[in-house]
């Protein structure tokens, strides 16, 4: 006779919690819309697109115009040159065009997007790694990272496919080396070469990872490694990792040591990044480290209560492993991943030379993973291993968190006691009461399940919402620029410029934009009210000859500066309407031989 308690009854009697999207269950047949995910957000920001100092900056270095950077153009030989070269290469086939600039950095951040969906759904499930994909999608970091032409998210492409390559070895090989872990090794390699120290940051998250053994992931391979001794499946490990590192080495290191037995102090400048022209856009040119706190939080945005709670749960199901060896095998690596990201992130921002992109490529470093621990947490809800006062807690962090940010100021937590403020912190109290009265009011599993799924959807909303309202608007002079490239693009045939200017500085971007538009052509800066009387321009009038043209751009200089260039016999042609670009009138002229007897 089985004997059953009160207690025990009132357990089997009570309504089971019941999946909150049973239609995430097909998941597997939904991976066309990961296509979407990877190439869609990204259109947002590759539209808003426009030509800045930054891009100029990078652009000129990759049209071999580096020494017109001046100091800053020293240490950009000691760079990791694949991007470079990759960009280089198609602007020589696709043409020059304002959009073409972040067309490299749109299509990498779209294979970084599905490398790590096909990571996750290999490691986990496809229901995991499509809500994980939607995650990261829209996050702002990864949408803004598409307007920096530096393309940081391709080497986070491979160190996605790196860290595939050694888990995937690890989980379906026994032996030492696999066509897997060479996969690895070449990725690794093609990271040293795009990535630089990125790709030091990735081995040791690994070496961190593979400290202990016992709880990496288990495969087919399973039952022939509990054969094997612990000490052997050790050494196994260890030797793994070291051939990844050295296939990475021989991929990607022959560059390091041909450079660094050239240039003087190669080293430090390809370890902390050359300097930029200080940049007043949405990327921070200085960092002051007392503020990571709010960088993580704005950065996290309404997720952030996801990603508390997900390294809070998923840290004690690390120490305390139970049930699915391949799940804890995953949340051991993210949690050692998004730890690791955050040293790095935090630790480079103390040094001052260290440029926008390769900042922005520290950050992804830190976001990838912390995504994943969201899209964990995210799991653990819809399955309803999560409890309702939870629930509650992460809907309430995420929108405190961006009330708190939009009322601070730039540098500081410290909110700015104001009437907005406070109608925002009385609707969401409002709002958790009425959640709360109709949680109790109504049958409590059926109500918890509403809550939950309408809870769940409108952190998702928001997150979409907060991830594409950050995309940086068009400028006013990126836009003025943008004009005024479109009226030089229809001269053609351009062998001489003339950049004239007042001030001793000219624009990067009007440099940029010369050598973009015409290639490799004889330009001269010139500064100063008046032309020099000695300058040099070439009387191309002869008819058996073809005409190259020679154009003059004036950025703040005045009209009689030209005139003895007038005095000279030669006429100007305007070839694009007079603008203001930076506080300074902007003008083109076409220089021409006056005719006989004008």
């Amino acid at each position: 006779m089985v004997i059953i308690s009160d207690q025990e009854l009132l357990q089997r009697s009570a309504e089971p919690a019941h999946d909150l999207f049973p239609v995430m269950r097909r998941a597997a047949v939904m991976s066309p819309l990961v296509a979407l995910l990877a190439l869609g957000p990204g259109l947002l920001a590759f539209h808003s697109y426009r030509i800045d100092e930054l891009s100029a900056w990078f652009g000129l270095q990759c049209l071999g115009k580096a020494d017109l950077l001046g100091d800053s153009g020293n240490a950009l030989i000691s760079q990791p040159p694949l991007v470079g070269w990759l960009y280089s290469g198609m602007l020589s086939i696709i043409g020059h065009w304002s959009s073409s600039l972040v067309l490299f950095s749109y299509f990498s951040t779209a294979a970084m997007l599905y490398a790590a969906y096909r990571l996750t759904r290999k490691v986990c499930n496809p229901r995991y790694a499509l809500v994980y994909c939607f995650l990261l999608a829209f996050h702002p970091v990864v949408l803004k990272q598409i307007q920096l032409i530096e393309a940081p998210a391709f080497p986070m492409l491979f160190a996605l496919l790196t860290i595939w390559g050694f888990i995937t070895h690890l989980q379906s090989e026994s032996g030492v080396v696999s066509y897997k872990l060479l996969c690895g090794g070449i990725s690794l390699g093609l990271c040293l070469l795009s990535g630089g120290v990125l790709a030091l940051g990735v081995l040791l998250m690994l070496g961190v990872y593979i400290i202990n053994p016992l709880y990496l992931p288990r495969g087919r391979s399973f039952a022939e490694q509990q054969k094997v001794p612990g000490v052997k499946q050790v050494i196994r490990v260890w030797k793994s990792l070291v051939i990844l590192a050295f296939t990475g080495f021989a991929v990607g290191g022959w560059w390091e040591l041909m450079a660094a037995s050239q240039i003087e102090g190669f080293w430090g400048n390809w370890f902390a990044g050359p300097g930029q022209p200080t940049i007043s856009f949405y990327w921070k040119a200085e960092f002051y480290p007392s503020y990571l706190a709010r960088d993580i939080i704005s950065s996290m945005g309404f997720l952030l209560g996801f990603a508390i709670f997900g390294l809070f749960h998923g840290i004690k199901r690390v120490l305390n492993p139970q049930g699915n060896l391949q799940e804890i095998a995953w949340l051991r690596l993210v949690v050692i991943w998004s730890l690791c990201g955050a040293l790095f992130w935090w630790g480079v921002q103390y040094l001052p030379q260290m440029n926008t992109s390769t900042r922005a490529m520290w950050k992804l470093f830190f976001i990838i993973p912390m995504m994943a621990v969201v899209a964990w947490e995210f799991q653990q809800i819809a399955l309803r291993r999560v409890g309702y006062p939870t629930v509650l807690a992460v809907f309430t962090l995420g929108v405190l968190a961006v009330i708190f940010i939009s009322a601070s100021n730039t540098d500081t937590l410290s909110p700015q006691i104001t009437g907005r403020f406070l109608r925002q912190l009385i609707i969401l109290g409002l709002s958790l009461v009425m959640v709360l009265w109709y949680s109790h009011r109504f049958k409590k599993e059926h109500a918890h399940r509403i809550v939950e799924v309408a809870l769940v959807l409108a952190l998702s909303a928001l997150h979409v919402v907060y991830g594409v309202f950050s995309i940086p608007k068009p400028n006013p002079a990126g836009e003025r620029l943008l004009q005024f490239e479109n009226q030089l693009r229809l001269t053609q045939d351009v062998s001489d410029c003339f950049l004239v200017s007042k001030n001793d500085q000219v624009p990067l971007e009007l440099t940029f934009l010369v050598f973009y538009l015409w290639g490799d052509i004889n330009m001269k800066q010139i500064q100063g009210a008046v032309l020099p009387q000695d300058l040099q321009i070439s009387d191309r009038t002869q008819a058996d000859e073809p005409i190259e043209k020679q154009v003059i751009i004036r950025w703040g200089a005045s009209p009689v500066s030209l005139r003895n260039i007038l005095n000279a016999g030669f006429v100007l042609k305007p070839v694009a309407e007079p603008d203001v670009y930076k506080h300074q009138e902007l003008q083109a002229d076409l220089i021409s031989k006056s005719p006989p007897g004008f």
